[in-house]
């Protein structure tokens, strides 16, 4: 049954009794991703998945939202549904979420998987594609050159983006484009909940190195790597995931 909470604008599901387990969903994705997870969990659990602000059933921001501002409002649809020292599974840009509600709230367990919130260094070619567009945009300033190509700057503005990016309103470009650029290393240390990491080896979207450094800084966490795992190891290897799971838990 999907439910509303009308003045935030989130939608989630709800399944089963006893201690709260909260999921909160990667960028791009929905709740419905983890129907397999609250099957097998709500036989023990109180299972509530999440769709976050702009994503699923949820309400599109009409402000530009930071991580912050998700994890406020977040925490504030945990107070209206009576949820404290859940257990909370992030996956990505959820993940992302979850480590800046630790420093606000207790977490009886927290599970992050392929999260999202560590900054790297950007390879070169990121910077050609940033004064590539400068360089278009400057140009066209000149009217003659966008008179003979009317689209040129928008077809490489497309083109240069992420897919998330490409996919994206124009409202949750500016948010994509917002918190990718904010770093939660600071947050990790803020983490005392016990934490268990999962990543896949062969991760392009956030690479396992960055959940060795979360490993490494936060006061009670562990990291466990699915051989041949991408973004999407939880999909990928399900079986193996519950188990590992169902081991933390």
């Amino acid at each position: 049954m999907n439910n509303f909470i009308e003045q935030l604008g989130i939608s989630y599901v709800t399944e089963g009794e006893g201690q709260p387990f909260i999921i909160f969903h990667g960028w791009g994705c929905n709740k419905e991703m983890f129907q397999f997870l609250i099957d097998h969990y709500k036989d023990k659990y109180s299972v509530y998945a999440f769709d976050l602000p702009g994503f699923g059933l949820s309400k599109e921001p009409t402000t530009v939202m930071n991580t912050e501002a998700y994890c406020d409002v977040m925490i504030q649809a945990l107070n209206y549904l009576g949820i404290e020292k859940p257990i909370a599974l992030g996956h990505s840009h959820g993940g992302r979420v979850l480590i800046k509600m630790a420093g606000k709230m207790e977490f009886d367990k927290l599970i992050l998987v392929g999260s999202a919130g560590i900054v790297n260094k950007r390879p070169i070619s990121y910077y050609i594609k940033v004064y590539t567009y400068k360089t278009l945009k400057k140009l066209y300033s000149i009217g003659i050159i966008k008179k003979i190509f009317p689209d040129l700057l928008a077809k490489y503005k497309k083109n240069a983006g992420s897919l998330d990016y490409q996919k994206a309103s124009p409202m949750m470009k500016q948010v994509l484009s917002t918190i990718v650029n904010e770093d939660l290393r600071k947050e990790l240390k803020l983490v005392v909940a016990p934490t268990l990491l999962i990543w896949g080896d062969r991760d392009r979207a956030t690479p396992l190195e960055d959940g060795k450094l979360m490993e490494k800084e936060m006061k009670n966490a562990a990291l466990v790597v699915f051989n041949g795992g991408t973004h999407f190891a939880f999909l990928e290897q399900q079986s193996r995931f519950l188990i590992v799971l169902d081991a933390f838990i």
